[in-house]
């Protein structure tokens, strides 16, 4: 298949984002109706880092604020597992020996983490943060690199959406890209990724896996903003590719989750010359 998607992806004049989710649609499986790609707690199933069967809860999702933070410059599996070790932490700090339905919980992955990332533990888990030191946080997200310079902005960003926003359900809907960008350690692939895949904005979300696969389909973009209008070009148009019900930021989250699939797939880095 390597070899195939490559070269239709070569012999195709890909004009639009659309034109490129079409040819990777055929080819890349980013979950059931209701996956965004990108796992998190709540997701029913996830298999290689994909999220195989998405949540029935569609509702902003904190822990993706502090996966979006985690991911800086290191592989998904090292910011998996620091978040699963900081979110084990948080769970011993709101539950601790008291007992909870865990047979309403057994659907998911990790019964314990999906527990307490119920949109009622949002403030919980924002005040828990927000009142951690550095030297607590540090050694649970140490797996995913610069574990100080992360733990600082994990604390900074729970501390500033509190005193901004009071509240996450107030947060989710209010905040702004420019707010996100104002946040120490937050660039535009963080804050595009918290807009998209937490707070389920239309944010089109661009990445070094995105450019590299631009790139090598002759597609060459210096700039952030041209690049996601050109994903963005006739994409409304890919409603028509589903048999079922998908929001406009759905389909943006499920583009960049195929590209990202496509391009370390194929090792597009040893491809781009």
């Amino acid at each position: 298949m390597a070899i195939a998607i490559l070269d239709i992806l070569k012999e195709n004049n890909i004009a639009s984002g659309f034109d490129l989710l079409t040819l990777l649609h055929k080819y890349y499986y980013v979950g059931d109706s209701n996956s965004w790609w990108w796992p998190n707690f709540l997701s029913q199933e996830i298999k290689n880092g994909i999220e195989i069967k998405g949540s029935l809860d569609n509702s902003p999702n904190l822990s993706l604020c502090f996966a979006a933070i985690l991911g800086q410059n290191t592989k998904y599996e090292y910011a998996s597992l620091a978040l699963t070790k900081l979110y084990n932490f948080l769970f011993t700090r709101i539950v601790g020996n008291n007992e909870f339905d865990i047979d309403k919980y057994k659907c998911y992955q990790n019964p314990k983490l999906a527990y307490i990332s119920q949109p009622s533990f949002n403030n919980v888990i924002l005040e828990l943060i927000a009142n951690l030191t550095k030297q607590e946080i540090a050694p649970l997200i140490q797996k995913s690199g610069f574990y100080n310079q992360k733990s600082i902005r994990i604390i900074t960003l729970a501390n500033n959406i509190i005193r901004d926003f009071n509240t996450f359900e107030s947060f989710s809907k209010r905040v702004d890209k420019e707010w996100l960008l104002s946040q120490s350690g937050i660039g535009l692939e963080s804050a595009t990724s918290i807009l998209n895949y937490a707070l389920k904005r239309e944010e089109m979300v661009v990445d070094r896996y995105t450019q590299r696969l631009l790139s090598y389909c002759g597609i060459i973009y210096q700039d952030y903003q041209e690049i996601q209008a050109f994903l963005t070009n006739d994409l409304y148009k890919a409603h028509s590719i589903y048999d079922f019900d998908i929001s406009y930021a759905q389909i943006m989250a499920r583009l960049h989750g195929k590209i990202v699939e496509c391009s370390k797939h194929n090792k597009i880095r040893q491809l781009d010359t």
